[in-house]
């Protein structure tokens, strides 16, 4: 467990799934995630029993320290040990939970993990065009624009570029 000073991080588990459908499937939360939407419980528990024992995936859940409520996932993708790299990816699928900062204590907590635990050298993440706010997090906690794949990805009915930022083991350490 990974513990912050209003949040903690644990590992996800099963019971975490109906809000991660539900929060998939919000028309206002997948706006600026690349996830597989629609989704349903039993689409997303086959997702689970795949990824929870893969070694190049790590999901948590965000919870509240205070109440043990569930606010939002976060993890690493594409933890590749011979390259010392992993994409990062945060969701406060919470509303109420919004426009807290908690991204930027969470996102340190994660950091700290991959580049001490997992001894990561970059980490990386995508966002899509539409999430400046998301840009603008990121850059406050340290992730540096490196560019724009051009038309990436075919999300939300049309081909979109994705930006591409990182941060690297020394640059957060000197933070």
């Amino acid at each position: 467990m990974l513990k912050g000073n209003t949040v903690y991080l644990r590992l996800l588990s099963q019971a975490d799934l109906k809000d991660r459908v539900d929060w998939i499937n919000d028309e206002e939360n997948i706006q600026t995630l690349l996830f597989d939407w629609p989704t349903s419980f039993d689409k997303t528990l086959k997702w689970f029993n795949n990824v929870v024992f893969d070694n190049s995936k790590l999901n948590f859940s965000i919870v509240d320290k205070e109440t043990d409520e569930l606010i939002g996932m976060t993890g690493l993708l594409n933890i590749d040990r011979v390259n010392h790299h992993a994409q990062l990816y945060i969701t406060i699928g919470n509303k109420k939970y919004r426009g807290k900062r908690l991204p930027d204590e969470v996102i340190p907590l994660v950091l700290e993990y991959g580049f001490t635990e997992l001894e990561l050298k970059k980490i990386y993440l995508y966002t899509l065009p539409n999430n400046e706010r998301g840009r603008h997090v990121y850059e406050r906690n340290g992730f540096k624009l490196d560019g724009v794949l051009r038309q990436q990805v075919y999300c939300r009915g049309k081909q979109q570029d994705l930006y591409v930022h990182s941060i690297l083991k020394n640059e957060f350490e000197e933070r």
